[in-house]
């Protein structure tokens, strides 16, 4: 049976063990440790993009990378080549279930501790059934804090000990020790015992350029071609490179000119939101790139989103101008989502 016929599921995540169809082939998700490559890791990567698939790779929102366009005879190479690199999951269950967000400037606490909550939610099976898309974001505030990001069990590093976030929800303070246990048991249902606790933590927010000892980087819509992350790899002195929620990389040291990446805030690509579209994605009729580049170049204020379809996978959040893609064209939606009643229908070219 083929990879294709084996998943004909909708709303699974993809993954190296489970990779999705799209139209331009095999879709995969690769999820760093803890949020970070090494620029060893980034750069096998690159070259497996390149080698094994088309060279598109994909920034996610939940802080992952994803190669696009690869085929089954290459899967096998794929995983080998991935296991080398440490990023090989042991089965297909610890895959799904090691979604664990890292702030990008979290420093040596928080990172041991995320690195401990890994480590137990990779070996503990219990977890294995819970949802796919369950979440886990660790976090320790900053500039660049991402607690504001959505997570079904968060925990948030503070002096008096470590927040804990289940679903929305700040329900208080537990020990340093006790933080990783008492995360899990919420995934599973039970209420752990918790101190009261006083400021809820505050968001940061994508910046950049530099910042706190780190360079930030961002890729038009997301995607990264193989040979702009090979040569962010090749950065001279840098070790790590980090992920983000925002489709912002964060590399330890400021990187060489790479063409085609943004280092500006106020670059108006960073202003639209769009999906892969057609013919990248089968559920996509319309161009969402091509479209989104043009009205770039036209000049435009707020925020616009443009969405293959109705899922609308680059963008949940309400946009000023929404185009959602049916049938060839688009609905139109103002200060609204995909899921909103269209306004109109437009042709691309109307655009």
């Amino acid at each position: 049976m083929s990879v294709a016929a084996a998943f004909e599921v909708k709303g699974w995540c993809p993954g190296v063990l489970t990779p999705m169809p799209s139209g331009d082939g095999l879709l995969v998700r690769v999820k760093p440790w803890c949020g970070a490559f090494t620029l060893a890791q980034a750069a096998g990567i690159a070259d497996i993009a390149e080698r094994l698939g088309n060279g598109h790779i994909d920034l996610t929102r939940r802080a992952n990378l994803q190669i696009r366009g690869l085929r089954e005879p290459s899967l096998g190479e794929l995983r080998q080549s991935l296991d080398r690199l440490g990023l090989l999951d042991l089965d297909a269950a610890t895959e799904a279930a090691r979604n664990v967000m890292v702030g990008p400037l979290a420093g040596d606490d928080v990172r041991s501790l995320a690195h401990a909550l890994t480590r137990a939610i990779v070996s503990d099976r219990r977890l294995a059934a819970l949802p796919a898309k369950f979440g886990w974001l660790v976090d320790g505030g900053g500039p660049l804090s991402i607690v504001g990001e959505r997570a079904d069990v968060a925990l948030f590093v503070m002096p008096a000990g470590v927040a804990l976030r289940f679903r929305g929800e700040w329900l208080g303070i537990v020990s340093r020790d006790h933080a990783v246990k008492a995360a899990i048991g919420l995934a599973l249902g039970e209420r752990p015992l918790l101190s009261a606790m006083g400021d809820v933590p505050t968001a940061g927010a994508r910046h950049l350029g530099s910042i706190s000892g780190f360079f930030g980087i961002a890729a038009p819509f997301g995607r990264l071609e193989a040979v702009q992350l090979r040569d962010l790899a090749a950065t001279p002195g840098g070790s790590v490179l980090r992920l983000s929620p925002w489709r912002a990389l964060y590399l330890d040291v400021a990187p060489a000119d790479v063409a085609g990446l943004i280092v500006h805030e106020n670059d108006p690509l960073l202003r639209i939101e769009a999906c892969p579209g057609a013919p990248a994605c089968k559920s996509s009729s319309v161009d969402t790139r091509r479209d989104a580049n043009r009205l770039a170049m036209r000049g435009f204020k707020g925020t616009i989103h443009l969405s293959g379809c109705a899922k609308g996978c680059a963008r949940s959040t309400p946009a000023d101008l929404t185009l959602v893609g049916e049938g060839g064209r688009y609905g139109v939606v103002h200060n609204g989502t995909t899921r909103d009643p269209f306004e109109k229908i437009v042709e691309p070219d109307a655009l």
